[in-house]
């Protein structure tokens, strides 16, 4: 069956050429280093902080530095993390991003939204949720600001008692 994909001489199945190991290998070889850089991070904030004690004076840092091959802030961020915990990265990296329940709307809108909620959504009619989000763009453009997005004004109604959502619009959840 020569020419066929089972063959073994078949481009398919050859393997893959050298290149794209070594890449795989080199990626395995620095994944494997970083412990190791690390305790060696770790031996050196050591050493310097039982050295030169609780003060560290601008010479220490810049060959503190050097030594490791980083920049000033980040042997700053090492030190503190290294005295609160005894490593030189945190046991739990922080979260990326804004922190759950962070506003950033400036006031102006803050208020259209609170407003169009209080005199259009809560209302007895109980119009949709996209009507809301309409409404609320359609005045967001009326004073040429830009419209917000719908999590956010769903984010704005959920923070809405839901004891004063059931009287205002008759729900029962």
């Amino acid at each position: 069956m020569s020419g066929s994909v089972l063959d073994p001489d078949h481009p398919r199945l050859a393997p893959a050429p050298d290149r794209i190991a070594t890449s795989i290998g080199d990626r395995r070889e620095r994944r494997s280093r970083r412990p190791d850089e690390n305790r060696h991070r770790e031996d050196v904030i050591r050493e310097v902080l039982t050295r030169e004690g609780e003060r560290l004076s601008q010479e220490v840092i810049r060959k503190l530095t050097s030594d490791l091959g980083v920049s000033r802030a980040t042997a700053y961020r090492m030190i503190k993390t290294f005295r609160s915990c005894g490593a030189v990265t945190a046991p739990m990296t922080r979260p990326v991003g804004r922190p759950k329940g962070a506003r950033v709307l400036d006031s102006a809108r803050e208020t259209l939204i609170r407003d169009t909620i209080e005199t259009f959504y809560l209302q007895p009619a109980r119009p949709k949720f996209s009507q809301l989000v309409r409404e609320i763009a359609k005045r967001c453009l009326k004073e040429r600001l830009p419209a917000p997005n719908w999590r956010t004004i769903k984010a704005r109604v959920h923070d809405i008692d839901i004891q004063t959502r059931t009287r205002r619009r008759s729900e029962t959840e």
